[in-house]
């Protein structure tokens, strides 16, 4: 009986063979759906460019518009470590960048809203969720790194509490308030909790470094009165 049963199910040769043809010809399978759609080597150009080469950005966008939503794993610290254009023109301090790409339909996050401001988005995240504060973006940048590089002291002061006392995001985030000559900021972080002044980047630079090479000469004098070297 049970062999009775078992055959009664199958489906006879001339039935499944054009039910299977039918399925193949709908369209692809989730195994074929998650192969890159584009290539490697342009979408790590593109992630790259969004860095610092706004015109480079915009011709590629004009070119293939699809590019604002796609990710690379830049293997910086390790597996895992995926940055869009978007990721990269925030933690750099490029507004004009960050801001066209939301415009042309990149994904905001927090870390891009950090440096651009957007305190409503950042303060509505972290009263969410308190963790919001101190997860890491793309290289292991914090969100205080990225309120630092654009010089958003209010952001900022809404992550200090939510922050462990002599934690390393302020160290990290002096160095972005360095680059990108974020006075108010630098002053901000050596009084609200620096505990090394010179706490090199992933360059080993320290911030007074930066801030020389820049020609960042009122944040290189706040940072040398506070103990700041050039070298380690």
């Amino acid at each position: 009986m049970a062999s009775a049963a078992a055959a009664s199910l199958s489906l006879p040769a001339q039935v499944a063979t054009p039910l299977t043809k039918d399925i193949r010809q709908t369209g692809p399978t989730p195994r074929d759906r998650v192969r890159p759609t584009h290539d490697l080597a342009v979408v790590t150009e593109f992630v790259s460019a969004a860095h610092r080469d706004f015109e480079k950005v915009k011709a590629m966008v004009a070119q293939d518009p699809k590019l604002v939503l796609a990710s690379v794993d830049t293997g910086n610290i390790g597996m895992g470590d995926w940055e869009t254009a978007l990721n990269g023109a925030a933690h750099t301090g490029h507004r004009d960048i960050a801001m066209f790409l939301l415009l042309q339909g990149a994904r905001i996050d927090a870390f891009c809203a950090a440096m651009l401001g957007y305190s409503d988005v950042v303060l509505a995240l972290l009263k969410a969720e308190s963790r919001t504060a101190i997860i890491k973006g793309p290289h292991g940048l914090t969100l205080l790194y990225h309120a630092a590089i654009g010089g958003e002291v209010l952001i900022a002061e809404a992550l200090k509490p939510l922050l462990p006392a002599g934690a390393a995001d302020f160290n990290q985030a002096l160095s972005a308030a360095a680059r990108d000559g974020r006075l108010d900021m630098t002053k901000w972080l050596l009084a609200n909790g620096v505990t090394n002044v010179n706490a090199p980047d992933g360059f080993r630079k320290t911030p007074l470094k930066i801030a020389s090479e820049k020609g960042h000469d009122d944040v290189a004098s706040v940072l040398r009165k506070h103990g700041g070297r050039e070298t380690l």
